[in-house]
């Protein structure tokens, strides 16, 4: 009697095939449709563009596909833990299409149907992510920054006041010494902080006047990437700011098209200029230590 043990590519290979199928369906939209990740300002407008246009040129690879498999696992099994609102609900302003993770939305709120309200019977939108990054995010992390840009949009799209990140975190905490021609180095503090999960609320009145500038910013992000798109003319889209180009731009499979091949318009390198409305001081009030109403920053 023997037990015989092997490695199966077969079922391997099918995963991977079915995987990259339901990876693709998800990236791959229409000229017409325009999501919000495709116009968020930390973002490269320009790279959105070329993935729609050049597909070929950065072939989704295992690596990406298994970031998408994590994080829509992380976030099933959160939403059904939270318990709370509608997953996924689509949502529309002018052409721009949303789906929050969880949107729990008062009867009245928009108009709309009343739905389980939790959180002491209060609106609120919460928007998941999952990060391998050992890094402990915060408001001087363009990373953090684009995760609250991105639940603002949401709440300017809803009226809704109250929003909710939530990060989990898949490794305990590292911090960079250095870097030399053979790569980065990092070390993991004995006092580092363990994996799990962090959760901000973040709270826009209706009536702040940072609402209508936001929306401003969204409509013209949004027209100007389906005009690029509709014109097949990607030199009207700016590239990103100088401050962050060197950190990013040289790793991107577009590089040589965008920076050598096709042009930037006047109008494009002024808008790359523009100062960011979360940069502006007073704008943005930002406390790791002061718990605020009923959600605070949560370790779980």
């Amino acid at each position: 009697m023997t037990i015989t043990i092997r490695k199966s590519p077969e079922f391997t290979d099918l995963l991977q095939k079915n995987l990259n199928k339901r990876y693709e369906d998800r990236r791959r939209l229409g000229d017409s449709s325009i999501h919000v990740s495709d116009i968020l300002p930390t973002n490269c407008i320009r790279k959105q563009y070329y993935s729609r246009k050049f597909p070929e040129i950065d072939p989704i690879s295992d690596e990406s596909v298994h970031h998408f498999v994590r994080g829509e696992a992380s976030e099933f099994v959160i939403t059904n833990l939270a318990n709370m609102g509608v997953a996924q609900a689509e949502l529309e302003m002018d052409g721009l299409i949303a789906h929050p993770d969880i949107m729990n939305e008062e009867k009245g709120e928009r108009g709309g149907e009343a739905t389980e309200v939790k959180a002491k019977g209060q609106s609120v939108i919460v928007e998941l992510k999952d990060t391998v990054n050992g890094k402990r995010l915060d408001i001087t992390d363009q990373k953090f920054t684009s995760y609250l840009r991105q639940l603002l949009y949401y709440l300017v799209m809803t009226g809704i006041e109250k929003g909710i990140i939530s990060i989990r975190y898949n490794s305990r905490e590292v911090r960079w010494t250095k870097s030399d021609s053979e790569g980065d180095y990092f070390f993991r503090p004995y006092n580092g902080r363990d994996v799990g999960i962090e959760s901000w609320q973040v709270f826009l009145p209706k009536e702040d006047i940072a609402r209508e500038i936001l929306k401003n910013e969204m409509i013209r992000r949004k027209s100007l990437f389906l005009k690029a798109l509709q014109e097949n003319n990607v030199s009207i889209l700016p590239r990103l700011a100088e401050a962050i180009r060197n950190t990013k731009c040289p790793y991107c499979k577009f590089y040589q098209k965008c920076m050598n091949e096709d042009s930037e318009t006047e109008d494009a390198r002024e808008m790359a200029k523009e100062i960011d409305l979360l940069d502006i001081s007073g704008v943005v009030d930002f406390n790791p230590f002061s718990p605020h109403d009923e959600f605070t920053e949560d370790k779980i």
